[in-house]
């Protein structure tokens, strides 16, 4: 047998999480639909205070139609499947940050040399420690409800130094203990937007909205 090499392992520059991210720390994940059924529940999340919010890929025209109205007091990121085409237009628009499914190594890579931070998913503690050792910026654990609402505190045991973004199903109690854990935002989808953007009222959204920002101000307390 062969002696173990004592060579340190090589380094990871990895792209820090955009400043809004970490001091908003929650991500609003808006569904596939028209721009126009975004812009009334959007504009509530952003007077409540919700700030960060990621469109689904694959729409230039929508992601700019939206930005367009609301760039100025809010932050956008992408997520879902994405090709490497799309890099330099979200480069152009200012994005800093991606969600992305199944994204091969080489849509990642590009991703880097673009600046754009990019959070892979994985949801198995192996699949979680493949995806940092692989080199992401941060994990998106999805769909993160199938753990369990303390499943944040068993990565931070079972995926040591991984940066964990949870996304999927993840309501206030959960929210609380994945950010106590040590995940620097949480992705909300349903349990924050839920029916906004599909006919739902916006009164039932500006309560959850505060349910919400609630969580984060009692943990800065």
């Amino acid at each position: 047998m062969g002696a173990m090499s004592s060579d340190p392992a090589p380094t990871v520059e990895r792209l820090p999480l955009p400043e809004p991210v970490l001091a908003s720390r929650i991500v609003a994940v808006l569904p596939d639909v028209a721009a126009a059924d975004l812009f009334a529940p959007v504009e509530v999340m952003v007077e409540e205070g919700i700030k960060v919010f990621s469109l689904p890929a694959g729409d230039l025209e929508r992601f700019t139609t939206v930005t367009s109205v609301f760039g100025a007091r809010a932050s956008f990121a992408v997520h879902g499947v994405m090709t490497i085409d799309e890099i330099d237009p979200l480069v152009a628009a200012g994005v800093s940050m991606c969600l992305p499914v199944a994204a091969a190594p080489e849509l990642l890579a590009e991703l880097r040399a673009a600046g754009i931070a990019a959070a892979p998913d994985a949801l198995t503690p192996i699949e979680v420690r493949a995806a940092w050792a692989a080199g992401a910026d941060a994990v998106q654990v999805i769909p993160a409800d199938l753990g369990g609402a303390t499943y944040g505190e068993s990565l931070a045991a079972l995926a040591p130094g991984a940066v964990c973004v949870p996304r999927g199903g993840v309501g206030s109690y959960a929210m609380r203990n994945w950010l106590m854990a040590g995940a620097p935002a949480v992705c909300l989808d349903d349990t924050l937007v839920g029916d906004a953007c599909r006919g739902g009222t916006l009164p039932s959204l500006r309560e959850r909205c505060r349910s919400v920002l609630a969580v984060i101000t009692d943990i800065r307390a």
